[in-house]
């Protein structure tokens, strides 16, 4: 073998690798921080998704408990749950964690409380059929919602107005 063919090689393998590397990244939607999560009148604990427009109909909501010490949970604590949105759904939507609307499709469960100590995890989806134009993310923990004042959603990681979190989605989008 010579030594151009030994370089010849190289150089293909170094290509495919970049061109499966792009595909790669190129497949993964972007996330985009258009998630906040705040506290009703009543102490009802909201989330408000703002999709980049509102003609993008929200396919998917989930939200996750990250369950890091493996310990039995607490039925009273939020666990997760996953809901379809009917087809009309599109802008804006503002819900309880702990009780989705009637005309969406799944479960939240009967907690009543935030767990201690855990870290929580809201996304959307945006897309037709199975593509994903883009997420909607955020986390919050009990401790990030419990500090809100009154009128203040968390959102990328700091509490914000409703104002202050449409600006910094729109930005985001």
């Amino acid at each position: 073998m010579t030594s151009n063919s030994k370089t010849a090689r190289t150089l293909s393998r170094a290509g495919v690798t970049v061109a499966l590397a792009l595909l790669a990244t190129g497949c993964s939607p972007p996330e985009r921080p258009l998630v906040a999560i705040g506290r009703g009148p009543d102490g009802d604990v909201r989330t408000l998704l703002h999709p980049c427009s509102d003609d993008d109909r929200i396919r998917e909501v989930v939200l996750l408990r990250i369950d890091e010490k493996g310990d039995k949970a607490d039925p009273a604590n939020l666990g997760d749950w996953s809901a379809q949105l009917p087809g009309t759904a599109s802008g804006d939507q503002e819900f309880s964690v702990f009780s989705l609307p009637k005309d969406w499709q799944g479960t939240a469960g009967s907690a009543t409380t935030l767990a201690p100590d855990r870290d929580y995890s809201v996304w959307f989806v945006v897309g037709p059929n199975d593509t994903v134009r883009y997420k909607g993310v955020t986390s919050f923990t009990r401790a990030d919602v419990e500090g809100l004042p009154p009128g203040q959603w968390w959102a990328d990681g700091k509490a914000m107005s409703r104002a202050e979190f449409r600006a910094h989605a729109d930005d985001a989008c």
